[in-house]
């Protein structure tokens, strides 16, 4: 379904006509700018399931009399679930249909079930961050509660090596449209039998890697930076529905202008650097198990001229050497979608976004008072990177846990509670 309206601009009073098309998502804030000024301008639909109606409600522009799609003023197709091109109208060619035929049947049904979990996600986030913030603070009995009623079951919650099972329970589930399951899944197989392998080879150094990445704090205050991305993925669940409808359109290459929705470049540029931050020290770990496993000592890397002393030193290094420093490393971090370029643009203030386009500009290079080299790329890729690299985060946060795990069990002794089949949560 979709809604025909046009505005006439606040700023510019220039008229747009306007292609809506309808998520299922009860509240969908959609924002686009006036291509005569730039002004922002926001369309939030609300629907109402039980009367089968819908309310639309304009900011930075009124509504005004004429639905036909003439030629002479401005037109722009929206909708928060798929991206949607730049151009003219043409009739039939709805954001659905375009979607439809981009990936089929099939993959519309997969995507559509991501995003109705993501409205389930959406309703629940004040539940869901509660348990970051009750398991950070340690606040147990509470987390302990809270986290029943969010699995719809009661689960062991007795001792750290249970609560630590729950919460990335609650993260599985929570994150799940996120995610790539098997390659989550093949992650911790990975993670589980290297460290069942160097256990058994030589478990004093094993245990000498655990005991200084613990006592240092470093283990701890990796899992506790993990743990502050996921609420921020939560709060920009909207940009993330085009980016993940990328997962099955084998059309797209990056050559063809798409419209996203919801959020703009300013608003999410910290994020992309944030998570780049957290990749960078996770790697530390993945670092650490490979010397263990290549050379029996977790500090020593491979000889070659400027290579790290330890790994304390390593920890300093920024990521690009970092990853350069993994020989022939046992687990695979997919750095496709790190732009070290781009990271670093950002970080030193130096990319910008045109609002109307979305085409994001940055200028990676030091030229004194110019900028002369630039490089673009899309709003949509963009949002694209943050999803992949966040991915790829969750999954070295399971290696957090791994590492956890072993800490808890095998070198202070705490025992899991086991699963009893009545208390086994729902779903």
């Amino acid at each position: 379904m979709n809604h025909n309206i046009y505005v006439k601009c606040d700023v510019c009073s220039a008229k747009t006509h306007c292609r809506v098309g309808l998520s299922n998502r009860t509240h969908q804030p959609i924002r686009f700018r006036c291509q005569g000024c730039g002004a922002p301008i926001d369309i939030t639909v609300t629907l109402d399931h039980k009367q089968v109606t819908s309310d639309i409600d304009v900011g930075g522009a009124e509504m005004v009399d004429g639905n036909a799609f003439e030629g002479g003023d401005h037109f722009v197709d929206l909708h928060l679930d798929f991206p949607v091109s730049f151009g003219k109208y043409m009739m039939g060619h709805t954001p659905f249909m375009m979607a439809m035929k981009r990936i089929g049947d099939q993959n519309m049904q997969i995507h559509a079930m991501r995003l109705n979990w993501l409205n389930n996600v959406q309703e629940m986030a004040p539940q869901i961050k509660a348990l970051f913030t009750l398991y950070v603070k340690g606040k147990h009995e509470l987390f302990k509660e809270k986290v029943w009623e969010f699995l719809d079951g009661k689960i062991p919650c007795d001792t750290q090596l249970d609560i630590n099972r729950a919460l990335y329970m609650a993260i599985e589930k929570a994150f799940f449209p996120f995610a790539e399951p098997k390659r989550n899944v093949d992650a911790v197989t990975t993670i589980t039998k290297l460290q069942m392998r160097l256990a058994k080879r030589d478990k004093a150094a094993l245990n000498a890697f655990v005991d200084e990445i613990v006592d240092t704090g470093f283990l701890r205050n990796l899992q506790l930076d993990c743990l502050e991305i996921y609420p921020k993925i939560i709060d920009l669940e909207l940009m993330f529905r085009p980016a993940l409808f990328l997962d099955f359109d084998e059309t797209y290459g990056g050559n063809t202008y798409y419209r996203v929705s919801a959020h703009e470049f300013d608003e999410v540029k910290d994020l992309f650097k944030d998570i780049a931050e957290i990749m960078s020290r996770a790697v530390v770990l993945v670092a650490g198990l490979n010397n263990l496993n290549r050379r029996g000592d977790h500090n020593k890397f491979s000889p070659a001229k400027n290579a790290p002393s330890s790994l304390k030193e390593f920890a300093d290094w920024p990521l690009g050497l970092k990853l350069a420093q993994l020989d022939n490393c046992w687990y695979h971090i997919d750095a496709s979608d790190i732009d070290h370029r781009l990271r670093n643009s950002i970080a030193h203030y130096k990319a910008e976004s045109d609002k109307v386009t979305q085409v994001i500009t940055y200028y990676p290079k030091k030229e004194g008072l110019e900028q002369a080299t630039s490089f673009q790329l899309q709003f949509l890729d963009f949002s694209r990177k943050i999803l992949g690299m966040f991915r790829e985060t969750h999954r070295l946060n399971h290696l957090t846990k791994c590492l956890f795990v072993y800490y808890y069990l095998d070198m202070q002794g705490v025992k899991g509670t086991p699963f009893y089949e009545e208390d086994e949560p729902n779903g």
